[in-house]
């Protein structure tokens, strides 16, 4: 079989981009899309420059269009699709008395329906070539706990539902479809986030952490790498947190440091 062509959303952020070079460096061809053109073609530039075949194509995900388009544009360079990873997000941190209809409604379109819009894409595709594929969706420990916006954590837990139940009518096409659920990872949207209280956030994770510091990039991407590869051949309908074990540590023990 010829590489796998893989499309990733999101690529230009800081788990996608460290996913996209372990993939190229696995040997896929890839389709990215991102919100911004300039940050795709410095990614584009970087991965082509390693031999990696990649095609880009900025546009927003809450674009009706933008799913339609992608798998297009892999199947007139590449001649097929077998992957798809959900990594475009967004968010803020905001109390729940504080956030307004429109917020909400963007994160859950950004974070929820585009993953849906793109994931019926993809699978229309997949079922049409009928050769399986897999699907990998980036939702967050937040799903389970709201984080620190209810819209991104709802989106989120709407996230690991549409994985389960995707997995389930997918299956009988050789179509895998998995989800990871990452941390407190060191990103620039995290960094955004927490902009006025980073290191203390940095802090904290060391003490209410069993590894005792921030996600990386690189560690989430190793674990989508991962369940897209003929490894996993057997894994679908799974959600994989990547946390550090941030959620098994006992809170007495941090309470009992002061955390």
């Amino acid at each position: 079989m010829d590489a796998p062509v893989t499309l990733v959303t999101g690529a230009s952020g800081g788990i996608g981009s460290a996913l996209c070079h372990m993939l190229g460096r696995a040997g896929h061809r890839l389709v990215l899309t991102a919100l911004d053109q300039e940050g795709l073609d410095l990614l584009a530039a970087d991965l082509e420059a390693g031999g990696v075949p990649v095609v880009t194509l900025a546009g927003d995900v809450r674009d009706d269009a933008l799913p339609a388009r992608c798998v297009a544009l892999a199947v007139e360079r590449f001649g097929r699709l077998d992957n798809l990873v959900t990594g475009a997000g967004a968010s803020r941190p905001c109390p729940m008395v504080e956030m307004d209809e429109d917020e909400w409604a963007t994160l859950v379109d950004i974070n929820l329906s585009a993953v849906f819009r793109f994931s019926k894409a993809v699978a229309r595709r997949l079922i049409a070539q009928g050769q399986g594929g897999a699907v990998v969706h980036i939702s967050s420990i937040a799903h389970a706990n709201g984080g620190a916006n209810l819209a991104y954590g709802a989106a989120k837990g709407g996230v690991v539902t549409l994985t389960s139940g995707m997995a389930q009518q997918l299956g009988p096409h050789g179509i895998r479809v998995n989800a990871v659920a990452p941390g407190i990872i060191d990103t620039p949207m995290v960094r955004q986030g927490f902009r006025d209280s980073f290191n203390g956030l940095v802090a904290n994770a060391g003490q209410r952490t069993p590894l005792g510091r921030l996600g990386r990039p690189e560690d989430v991407a190793g674990v989508i790498a991962f369940l897209l590869s003929s490894q996993a051949a057997f894994v679908t309908g799974a959600l994989i947190p990547i946390t550090g074990g941030i959620e098994i540590l006992s809170p007495l023990s941090a309470i009992a440091r002061g955390a």
